[in-house]
């Protein structure tokens, strides 16, 4: 489908408008004005439009009733168990509307995005959703330019002064950023090495080069295992491969983009290289009021192994604790509540002492903290779901998505990217 008739399909179906549009902004919202200035505004975004696209859908079934779709029996299980969850949490204000000053993955945030995931399911075709993806591939191009004024220190101003060296552009923090772009990787990389389509290689370059900037180990190692998820489909796989002889010249053009790009933008990963061995010496060696001391032996950057170690303890020992944290959770977002007392005393020297830990930096871990084991079951068979169910093109995507997770957590952003993932699944080939 060329750019005119996007542009008219575009235009003659306005739920496909609002979507794009959400999909568009989204990743673009900031705002000055709130303590919190990337997920707070975005959220607030996210549940305007969604109250409007439901009224949007609620009068549009009255006045064409349709046959809907159901929702994945998977899906309702992982709906159920967030919500007793909630019902059995001990701060039931903070698991309905989340915790400050985020206010995602609550009770309210996970209704507006099942609402989300629903109405695109039955209002879209999958030609449609791939339009919406086409949509933020040319956002992307955007907020590379963003995170090239990050990099290069220019309009400072957007963002209260002088940056650090690793960009996030409109997202707020560079390992969101780096979730973000991981899984649009996997579709872009997919369209290019797969289909042969060239345009997507512009993509492809724009979406690493920005992942490369963000210096996040998270999201390199999502990019590292969806070439890998490729060269198992190529091998194994039953997908049609357009121009099969040239795939490995398409791989070799992905992968001399990777190099030149780090070649001729190193960044820090040698002061994180240095760091990972002081982590690896702090872990073994024990001794943590040593190395507290030692100025020598102190990290540069950050110590982010080693603190994820320390999270990821105390988070297993809060699981353990009692048996309705282990089988029910702590209820949505009351992780910073329950965790300080399992706060292991190897993090007072780290390089965040001084911090109160919101999130375990493991998604998987927070979920069973604070669902329970109900909750961690039934959100890995969803995944499962997804990755046998949705089409080759977004398996890189869902990879990505999942392989991040497991060193941090979704944003507003990433969840609209990953529902509308999950809705191609159920949705028809041909909107009716």
């Amino acid at each position: 489908m060329n750019f005119v008739a996007s542009t008219k399909h575009l235009l003659s179906k306005p739920f496909l408008l609002i979507y794009s549009f959400v999909v568009f902004a989204i990743p673009l919202i900031f705002s000055q004005n709130t303590g919190e200035f990337y997920e707070f505004p975005k959220i607030t975004f996210f549940y305007t439009l969604g109250a409007f696209i439901f009224a949007l859908y609620i009068s549009d079934t009255i006045i064409w009733p349709r046959k809907n779709i159901r929702l994945p029996l998977v899906v309702v299980l992982f709906a159920v168990s967030f919500a007793v969850s909630t019902l059995v949490s001990s701060h039931p204000y903070t698991s309905v509307f989340g915790y400050y000053s985020r206010f995602a993955d609550s009770l309210l945030f996970y209704l507006a995005v099942l609402c989300f995931y629903y109405i695109a399911m039955n209002v879209l075709s999958k030609k449609d959703i791939g339009l919406l993806f086409n949509v933020a591939h040319f956002g992307s191009v955007i907020l590379f330019l963003f995170a090239l004024g990050q990099y290069f220190s220019l309009f400072t101003f957007l963002w209260g002064g002088q940056l650090q060296e690793r960009v996030f552009s409109t997202l707020g923090q560079p390992n969101w950023y780096a979730q973000y772009l991981t899984m649009l990787l996997g579709i872009s990389m997919f369209e290019f090495l797969f289909k042969g389509r060239k345009v997507y290689l512009l993509f492809c370059f724009v979406q690493f080069f920005s992942l490369w900037l963000t210096f996040s180990m998270s999201g390199l190692a999502g990019f590292i295992l969806t070439i890998f998820s490729y060269f198992y489909l190529f091998l194994f796989g039953k997908e049609k491969i357009e121009g099969r002889k040239n795939f490995l010249f398409r791989v070799a053009a992905v992968l001399a983009l990777v190099f030149v790009v780090s070649l001729l933008f190193p960044g820090i990963f040698r002061a994180k290289l240095r760091d990972m061995i002081t982590d690896f010496r702090k872990v073994v060696g024990g001794n943590f009021l040593v190395y507290a001391q030692n100025v020598t032996e102190t990290n540069q950057i950050s110590d982010p192994g080693y603190i994820r170690s320390g999270l990821w303890r105390g988070t297993v020992d809060m699981i353990i604790s009692n048996p309705k944290i282990f089988i029910l959770g702590s209820g949505p977002e009351t992780f910073p509540y329950y965790f300080q007392k399992f706060r292991p005393l190897s993090l007072n020297y780290s390089s965040e002492w001084n911090f109160v830990f919101n999130k375990p930096h493991n998604y998987y871990l927070e979920i069973w903290a604070e669902q329970g084991i109900l909750g961690i079951i039934s959100y890995l068979l969803f995944l499962i779901f997804v990755l046998k169910k949705v089409d080759a093109k977004y398996r890189g995507a869902v990879i990505a998505f999942a392989v991040t997770n497991f060193f941090g957590w979704p944003t507003v952003t990433t969840f609209v990217i990953f529902w509308l993932i999950v809705s191609t699944i159920g949705a028809k080939n041909e909107t009716f």
